[in-house]
């Protein structure tokens, strides 16, 4: 088999890869198994960590990430690139959190995962992904590196945006928003890998539904959005396939010959 691989794929998760019911269908894990026999590399591009989708990556057999939307790289078990945010940036963060929104927090790095409270809106959102609400640990970014952080809130990060410039603010889902260093996208993460591992000269394709998808959707050559992604991000792509009900990833795959 080739050291290089004849082409590589990017799937986000939510919305994506993953369906309603956030499982993987049938149709799209036949897919990537048909990829992988295909020398062609499946990888996920996700704001989650790689500890959050540990069981999915196993169930899938991917065994390469871009995760935390672009803030780490990991290929092949390998880690690429990390992107940490400076610990002063966290804790003025944190303590305009604290005195003036209320707002709860997560601190995410490719390894471990941390709340500041055990509060409603903790409760909400991680029910929301159908997972445990993370151990409490406000001192956390004080010993470790942060490459992500989230705000546990329906609204109001629009207060954040100027009095943190050096970060980037993405709402993710309805109840959370993505923070990470200005600049930090799965775009750049993705282009951290290519160049890392010596992969520009290979063709890429990404599939994606929301608005942390849109620099991905600049940066490869195949930009594909699902059935249900927003409109803005249909814009972008060159195929807009099926929902990630109706087996949209298989359907697109079979469409640009990859399987």
């Amino acid at each position: 088999m080739n050291k290089k691989p004849e082409a590589i794929v990017f799937f986000d998760l939510d919305g994506t890869l993953f369906n309603s019911q956030i499982d993987v269908l049938s149709s799209s894990l036949e897919a990537i198994k048909k990829l992988k026999q295909n020398n062609i590399t499946p990888i996920i591009a996700t704001g989650r960590t790689p500890c959050e989708v540990f069981d999915l990556m196993k169930k899938t057999k991917i065994d390469s990430i871009i995760g935390m939307n672009g803030q780490v790289v990991l290929y092949k078990g390998e880690k690429v690139f990390t992107n940490d945010i400076d610990t002063e940036v966290i804790d003025r963060l944190y303590q305009y959190s604290k005195q003036q929104t209320g707002i709860a927090l997560s601190f995410y790095n490719y390894e471990m995962m941390r709340v500041s409270q055990d509060s409603q809106s903790t409760q909400k959102f991680y029910h929301f992904i159908k997972e445990q609400v993370p151990p409490v640990d406000d001192q956390i970014y004080l010993k470790s590196p942060v490459q992500m952080l989230l705000l546990l809130c329906e609204s109001g990060e629009e207060l954040y945006q100027d009095v943190f410039p050096e970060l980037t603010f993405i709402r993710n889902t309805p109840y959370c928003v993505d923070v990470f260093n200005r600049g930090g996208s799965k775009g750049y993460g993705i282009t951290q890998l290519l160049q890392n591992k010596g992969f520009t000269d290979v063709p890429t394709y990404a599939f994606g539904d929301g608005m942390n998808d849109f620099e991905m959707f600049l940066t490869v050559d195949h930009p594909i959005a699902m059935g249900n992604a927003v409109d803005e991000l249909k814009e972008k792509a060159e195929f807009v396939t099926d929902t990630n009900d109706n087996d949209g990833i298989a359907k697109a795959l079979q469409k640009f010959g990859l399987i």
